[in-house]
């Protein structure tokens, strides 16, 4: 460990995003007896990750903890969460997951639970809909040389989220991804048509996929999304959190708020080989740039030290 690197403190949450956090050139420290475990399907452990039980959380200088906009309904997330806020004796940030577009708490709700402890968001909607005091959004990030572009082997159009569990499929807009399977596309989908127990055979999955279609307006910038388009996907999404930012229509990918619009698209990708794999291999360039892991740990870097006052500088 650096000498002027600090020691922090989480407990597992989305295991991807706590992936890449731990590339971050402090030391990191995950709770051991919480109802949290790592999920190695989603990512591998760090080498550098140790586990520690909660008597020794004190020896830390800094936690990161988490809400979204569930954590209300959620008994254990919430218990979770207030326990540590309250308990934990150093610096804290807390990650917003979330985003409540189309369900969960109020911004006054969330409001209630963070105070001011500075809370980090994963997109720019999410951030000015939930309006707390001491709020900013960092874009994650990660580095591109995990993500092998695809051979397209597969021609197929590929969804990757949950299916199960009702109560938030209105965040997920299964409904929309049914829609365009009525319009006559088949879709891939992952967690409903196919499982993986093994991070690599996901990964390995995506590198002979040819097309990605996110349909939640909802989920603040989700990070299957950038997995496929750092690995030549070509992109299909909704446009509620920016992506029109970065996503030019027919040039490396194509995002709108209309499925009609998005089937087309969706269909024209299907029919035309060629032009899925040139929009994907656009779409890779781009991502590499928006979001990759440099940028992601220079924000974090800089929240860090804010939060802190300094106390260490890398």
């Amino acid at each position: 460990m650096a000498p002027d690197s600090l020691k922090i403190l989480k407990y597992p949450w989305h295991i991807g995003h706590d992936y890449e956090l731990t590339k971050l050139p402090h030391a990191f420290s995950f709770l051991s007896d919480t109802n949290r475990s790592w999920a190695s399907s989603n990512r591998p452990i760090p080498p550098q990750v140790r586990f520690v039980p909660s008597h020794r959380a004190a020896e830390h200088d800094l936690m990161i903890l988490h809400v979204d906009q569930w954590i209300l309904e959620e008994p254990e997330k919430l218990y979770l969460f207030t326990d540590w806020r309250d308990r934990f004796p150093g610096y804290k940030v807390i990650i917003n997951h979330g985003c409540n577009l189309v369900d969960g708490c109020t911004s006054e709700a969330m409001a209630g639970l963070v105070g001011d402890l500075p809370v980090v968001c994963n997109s720019q909607t999410a951030h000015d809909l939930w309006k707390l005091p001491n709020s900013r959004f960092i874009r994650h990030g990660m580095s591109p040389e995990e993500w092998p572009e695809t051979d397209y082997a597969q021609h197929n159009i590929v969804v990757v989220q949950s299916y199960h569990g009702e109560r938030h499929q209105a965040y997920r807009n299964k409904a929309g991804v049914e829609q365009v399977e009525a319009a006559g596309l088949e879709i891939d989908w992952v967690g409903r048509d196919r499982k993986f127990t093994r991070f690599n055979d996901y990964r390995n999955f995506l590198g002979r996929s040819s097309i990605f279609f996110n349909p939640s307006h909802a989920s603040p910038n989700p990070r299957t999304r950038t997995e496929a388009m750092l690995c030549g996907l070509a992109i299909v999404t909704t446009n509620s959190h920016g992506e029109s930012e970065y996503i030019e229509n027919g040039v490396n990918g194509y995002c709108s708020n209309d499925l009609d619009e998005l089937a087309g698209y969706l269909k024209e990708l299907e029919t035309d080989p060629a032009l899925a794999r040139r929009i994907g291999q656009a779409g890779r360039e781009t991502a590499r740039k928006i979001f990759h892991i440099d940028r992601f740990i220079g924000a974090w870097e800089a929240l860090i030290a804010e939060v802190t006052g300094g106390m260490a500088k890398s």
